[in-house]
């Protein structure tokens, strides 16, 4: 049996064939936040975006700042944003000059995957405060709308200039939906005012040649059929919150499933053992895996527990399916016994070091 590269493996999956093993996330997924992009500060640091919106670093959460309180925010009336909003100007960007920066060396055993900050939502909350966003849409649903639609214009160029400067495989569009106990908003928005504009952004990936990983955290359990429905690729991070059991039933032969791993209950619980986080790690992937369906597993962590969690996932994972892969595994853990105790880097995506 000739072995295959994670990405590869990765590949299979997108053209619904069965993987040799369960993708390693770490391992598959060389991550970048494009410096060409200016959706936070320089380096996820503390700073101004290309919006003009202020963002502080915690220190507690590397490369993952949250929009600084206590600043006016930038758009106080959604009816004003024309007037307000200064859009960058793509053209006055190196594009070249980036992508050499931003990948010196692209990795032909992994996935190149841009992130993309920022939805249509989150960038409506970043400029406005997220209380008056969240009115916004009730109260005056057509500007939304309007603002949605440039938005995603914007990221569809952006789109094709990663691809055509960077080269990349995915772009990890991010726009949180959820709360953990349900939708921020009524289903009827989201279904009029975000999804059209999104599939959009969808549709223009696919034309060329880029695949489109959907990011929403929280419980969308109300929307993940359609969701699925704009012919996403891949959907993450699918936290526990979700009935992931109808997840699987209803849509396994239609997407990638990318997360499940439970880190708030486990893998961030400081009393978690290493019994209990291999528990569920092994949970997981047999309730994805037994049942035929796609899955690269991580966690929305916040603790150095997530490395313990993903090198289990390729223990565990890379075995699942066939024995042809266990030298894998004796080289991958003399790996983690020389890492052992050194200082982690952690990035955006759990256990994946940015490259910047």
């Amino acid at each position: 049996m000739k072995k295959i590269t994670e990405r590869e493996n990765f590949y299979r999956m997108i053209d619904r064939e069965k993987p040799d093993f369960i993708p390693h996330q770490p391992s598959l997924l060389q991550m970048i936040i494009p410096s060409a992009l200016g959706d936070r500060a320089e380096n996820c640091a503390t700073g101004y975006d290309w919006f003009g919106v202020h963002w502080t670093e915690d220190p507690d959460m590397p490369m993952m700042p949250m929009v600084t309180p206590g600043i006016d925010p930038i758009l106080e009336d959604i009816e004003d944003w024309e007037d307000v909003i200064e859009w960058p100007d793509l053209d006055a960007i190196d594009w070249e000059a980036c992508a050499k920066k931003d990948v010196p060396r692209k990795d032909p055993s992994k996935v190149l995957c841009a992130m993309m900050l920022s939805g249509p939502f989150e960038r409506l909350h970043d400029l406005m405060g997220f209380e008056e966003a969240l009115c916004a849409l009730v109260t005056n649903p057509e500007e939304c709308e309007a603002f949605f639609s440039r938005l995603c214009d914007f990221k569809i160029e952006q789109i094709r200039r990663l691809k055509k400067y960077y080269d990349i495989d995915m772009v990890h569009f991010q726009d949180d939906w959820g709360t953990q106990n349900d939708l921020m908003f009524q289903p009827d928005i989201w279904r009029e005012l975000i999804r059209p504009h999104v599939q959009r952004v969808v549709d223009a990936a696919h034309e060329v040649g880029v695949l489109f990983d959907q990011h929403s955290c929280g419980k969308i359990d109300r929307i993940i059929g359609e969701v699925i429905d704009m012919g996403i690729d891949v959907i993450d991070p699918v936290q526990p919150v979700n009935d992931i059991d109808r997840w699987i039933a209803d849509y396994k032969d239609r997407v990638v499933f990318m997360g499940a791993l439970d880190a708030q209950n486990v893998i961030d619980n400081p009393d978690a053992t290493d019994e209990e986080i291999m528990g569920e790690v092994k949970q997981k992937i047999d309730l994805f895996g037994n049942a035929g369906a796609f899955f690269i597993p991580f966690a929305v962590s916040l603790t150095p527990n997530v490395m313990k969690a993903l090198d289990d996932c390729f223990v565990y994972g890379r075995a699942f399916y066939d024995d042809a892969y266990l030298d894998d595994i004796e080289r991958f853990e003399q790996e983690a016994a020389r890492r052992a105790g050194k200082p982690l880097k952690m990035g955006t995506v759990p256990g994946t070091e940015m490259n910047q």
